[in-house]
């Protein structure tokens, strides 16, 4: 496949466009938790982001085996439909803060995981060591000179089984679909994504409030969402897994929380501390560590 082929480069081109959006993503769900639930926000964005993938893609796709479905089916259960109905959740219970903050271990437990369950991305001194200078700095940034963290189990615990779940998801979509082109296995993806949700929206786990994407400003958000952060996002991210490994991968998701620093600093005209300039060094200082590859 083409873009499996693809530099360095361009995969952390991908990687940084991504991190971007997420570190945006983040402010637009806190805002549309005010006029819908969780689960519905999903459930929104998966699907304008399936019908604009198949609209892109229209041929019917090619059959894969049972072993290679389930792993389809997989990949679209933990990286949309658990992830992020986990991190829509757990922001309803617990504080924006906590949320970041136990989110933010994702890349480390992935690195745990891989090291057992993989055969070519073992735990390194690089990554350690990089992931502790990340983790340091996302704790500055987020507490931001306030070293008081509210505690909320519910919440806290749904944010972790949420970093847990999008390592998960890291490790399974490393090997999905060899015979496939991006597109297609993104498509197959959110197919799985989208049934388990429509099933949900058939119980209380998920509540419809459709009118209140008549407001604008509500049905800009959602469209934004599905279009960038579930179609994009997806198709990209699983790219930058493929080329740089699940590991490496992740571990530029701890450039977000300084991305989301100056994000709400220019649009929304939050004032940046020292603590937070100190964790933004911090976690680019990690970042650059972990991404340090062996010659």
């Amino acid at each position: 496949m083409e873009f499996r082929r693809r530099g360095r480069l361009f995969s952390y081109g991908l990687a940084a466009s991504v991190t971007f959006i997420w570190s945006v993503t983040f402010v637009l769900t806190k805002y549309l938790l005010g006029w819908l639930e969780p689960g519905e926000i999903l459930l929104y964005r998966v699907a304008v982001a399936y019908a604009l993938f198949v609209a892109f893609s229209p041929r019917p796709l090619p059959r894969a085996g049972l072993r290679e479905e389930l792993r389809f089916a997989a990949a679209g259960l933990l990286g949309v439909t658990l992830y992020f109905l986990c991190e829509n959740t757990a922001l309803s219970y617990s504080t924006a803060s906590n949320v970041a903050l136990i989110g933010g271990t994702a890349p480390l437990i992935t690195g745990i995981a891989a090291h057992f369950f993989t055969k070519n991305e073992k735990l390194s001194r690089a990554f350690a060591a990089g992931s502790v200078l990340c983790l340091a700095g996302i704790f500055l940034i987020i507490c931001n000179g306030h070293f008081v963290l509210k505690l909320n189990p519910l919440g806290d615990v749904i944010a972790l089984c949420g970093a847990c779940v999008f390592a998960a998801y890291s490790l399974i979509v490393k090997g999905t679909g060899v015979d496939y082109t991006p597109v297609q296995i993104v498509r197959k993806m959110l197919f799985y994504t989208l049934l388990s949700l429509l099933a949900l929206a058939a119980t209380p786990v998920i509540g419809l409030h459709p009118a209140q994407l008549a407001r604008p400003a509500v049905a800009a958000n959602v469209l934004f969402l599905a279009v960038f952060a579930s179609a994009f996002c997806t198709w990209a991210w699983n790219i930058v897994i493929w080329n740089l490994g699940a590991v490496r991968a992740n571990n530029l998701i701890y450039i977000t929380p300084p991305l989301t620093m100056l994000f709400s600093a220019l649009v929304l005209g939050e004032r940046i501390t020292p603590f937070a300039v100190a964790g933004g060094a911090l976690i680019l200082s990690g970042v650059y560590i972990s991404q340090r590859v062996k010659k």
